[in-house]
């Protein structure tokens, strides 16, 4: 990992990519890349939380897989959740988001017996890991309130443990890993398995070094279509090429393994005209563009940090909040102010000079 001394966090600092928090612990955030140091690295009073590098994408299986990853490799299922890192200081156990914001909804969720005896047994270690259920971020579900499964373990100074002896570790202090599907030294069988998950409606995998140095991930047809059903209404909130890069890579794994085009040109038309429709009856109905969340809080102060954390072109409303047994229910809603507006106008009839 980079050096990181006071005269490259003076730099930053001038350079505006360090910025100061204070909230319920004083940090500072890499809010982009500088230098060797990435986006999301968190300096707190007495320690570094590395930014998690972004893992490659690849678009074929076997030549992806054959020239970025030498020897044996594990592949473990990809879940569709929101990324974040767990650590702790001064025996309190904290999360952070990808981009390095403190997240106190995760914060209180992290905080049971397993996650204490892990961090009583390895204090300079950080957890990574998806975050899935009632989230301020995911879909809202009855079967469960939320899970956290670990993908990976920083041992302190950005580099990670090996699989093996990550998922020995979880094994012994009953945290959740996603699921491992398999140690392999050829792409044959892990092609099987990528057309197992899109069978069974997975998102896709990602595929390590058993040592833990090179990680790759490849994604599946159904999570390709799901996400440009599910964010066609939102099309003016999403990053530029979102819609594009999904239709190329949901192309070649059909052509790849050889599915049926016909079919998975349906399902995709579908996706893109069904979800636009989503959106034009909602602004027909009550002229906004929005999705629906629901989270069970301890603390209200996490319902103000939500808040605090939502993008400006986002505005939050709450649905309800109830007291329950286990805490506070708060049911909210989304509301995408740019695609909004943006139909809202077309809808209106108002020109587009193109």
């Amino acid at each position: 990992m980079a050096r990181l001394d006071a005269k490259t966090i003076q730099e930053a600092r001038k350079a505006g990519k360090l910025v100061e928090h204070k909230e319920a612990v004083r940090y500072y955030r890499f809010r982009e890349d500088f230098r060797q140091i990435p986006r999301g690295t968190v300096l707190l009073p007495k320690r570094i939380i590395w930014g998690f590098p972004h893992i490659p994408r690849i678009f074929r299986f076997k030549e992806g897989v054959e020239r970025n990853i030498a020897g044996s490799f594990y592949i473990e299922e990809k879940i569709d959740g929101f990324n974040v890192r767990i650590a702790q200081m001064d025996g309190k156990i904290y999360a952070f988001s990808r981009g390095g914001f403190l997240d106190l909804f995760v914060t209180e969720k992290a905080d049971t017996p397993e996650m204490k005896k892990f961090f009583q047994a390895f204090p300079g270690y950080v957890l990574c890991g998806e975050m899935v259920g009632n989230t301020p971020y995911t879909p809202p579900t009855k079967k469960f309130d939320t899970k956290l499964f670990v993908f990976d373990m920083d041992t302190g100074n950005g580099d990670y443990l090996s699989c093996s002896e990550k998922y020995w570790l979880l094994e012994k202090y009953g945290l959740d890993s996603v699921p491992v599907l398999g140690k392999f030294s050829g792409t044959k069988n892990g092609m099987r398995i990528a057309l197992s998950l899109l069978k069974a409606k997975k998102e896709g995998m990602v595929i390590k070094s058993a040592d833990r140095k090179k990680a790759v991930k490849f994604v599946t047809p159904y999570a390709d279509i799901e996400d440009i059903g599910r964010n066609m209404a939102l099309l003016f909130d999403m990053p530029q090429g979102f819609f594009l890069q999904r239709v190329l890579r949901s192309g070649i794994f059909i052509k790849d393994f050889q599915l049926s085009h016909s079919e998975y040109a349906k399902r995709l038309g579908n996706a893109f005209y069904e979800g636009l429709k989503d959106g034009l009856e909602q602004i027909e109905q009550n002229g906004q563009i929005s999705e629906e969340f629901e989270v069970l809080i301890n603390d209200r102060r996490i319902w103000n940090a939500i808040k605090k954390h939502t993008s400006r072109e986002v505005k939050l409303e709450r649905i309800f909040e109830r007291e329950e047994k286990d805490g506070i229910r708060i049911r909210f809603r989304k509301i995408y102010k740019r695609t909004g507006k943006k139909l809202r106008d077309f809808m209106a009839g108002k020109p587009l000079v193109d």
